[in-house]
């Protein structure tokens, strides 16, 4: 606007003198605010931009974005507006990496990006969106909140029957061995060393964890904190060594599958949507967590 009030004031000054070089000055201010404000929105459209991104990420946990700039030929600011980013300049052809956050969990197949031009003298700026689809998605796991398994699993026996060979409750006989100086006396099998006349010790089977099937309900008030108390079980879960099987909802439908990793299980939560989830199938003996649902309560 002062460049503007500026090249008016000499046009005036030179209508009044009729001075030739005052007319001339004029007109390379006037040319400079057109080229100013026209040549940013001619860059603006040819914007194009490409994102490779990582395939796992967690919410409110900062993963990076390296943003390539096709066009256009001249320097644009560029801030991404679905996610917690702190906006960078890019020089075509090449770009910059972006350290970002998502504030929620779920399943990103593009990104929206705010850019801006003000080339080439920073007189006028002008703004678009572009959207960026991905050639992969970004699955975005709930931040675990930590979690403790119910009291009725935390013991993990296998039974409660006598184990082969006259083991101790729970305990199930895998092989025998001969006895090696420092082996407690407790584990010696004494019948089956009797009969052969020498010490055996009994290498036993790791005990047998129960199944833990969680069901998981967004649809609830607290469907994200829902889903964070899901990671928080089934990290706990195999830390401990209990198999895990989650029930869901996901686009495609309800979803009941055994959990082999963390990655896979933030995977699933990354895609959980509301709806009903399943009761099944789960394998028999199962102990059942619900977690959400209307009410945002814990059930068990």
């Amino acid at each position: 606007m002062a460049l503007a009030l500026l090249g008016l004031g000499i046009f005036g000054a030179a209508q009044t003198t009729g001075a030739g070089w005052l007319t001339v000055l004029s007109s390379i201010v006037v040319g400079t605010i057109a080229v100013g404000v026209i040549w940013p929105i001619m860059l603006i459209r040819t914007v194009e931009l490409s994102v490779t991104a990582p395939a796992d990420a967690v919410a409110n946990r900062p993963f990076l974005l390296d943003v390539r700039v096709e066009r256009p030929t001249a320097g644009i600011r560029i801030e991404p507006s679905d996610l917690i980013a702190q906006p960078i300049w890019a020089q075509p052809p090449s770009g910059g990496v972006i350290e970002v956050s998502a504030a929620h969990r779920g399943v990103l197949n593009n990104i929206g990006f705010d850019v801006s031009c003000s080339a080439p003298f920073d007189l006028f700026t002008t703004r678009k969106h572009v959207l960026v689809d991905l050639s992969q998605p970004i699955y975005v796991a709930p931040e675990p909140i930590p979690m403790q398994l119910p009291d009725r699993l935390l013991g993990g026996s296998g039974g409660d029957g006598m184990g082969a060979g006259g083991s101790g409750p729970g305990e199930t006989v895998r092989s025998l061995r001969e006895y090696t100086p420092g082996d407690a006396m407790r584990m010696v099998h004494w019948r089956a060393s009797a009969r052969r006349d020498q010490l055996l010790i009994k290498e036993l089977e790791p005990p047998e964890r129960p199944h833990l099937a969680i069901v998981l309900d967004v649809s609830g008030a607290d469907g994200e904190q829902a889903a964070g108390r899901a990671a928080g079980l089934i990290r706990t879960a195999r830390r401990q060594g209990h198999p895990v099987t989650l029930l869901t909802v996901e686009t495609t439908g309800q979803i009941a599958g055994d959990v082999g990793s963390m990655r896979e299980a933030g995977r699933r939560l990354a895609a959980a949507i509301r709806g009903v989830p399943p009761t099944g199938p789960v394998p028999d003996g199962a102990e059942f967590i619900r977690l959400g649902g209307l009410t945002g309560a814990e059930s068990r």
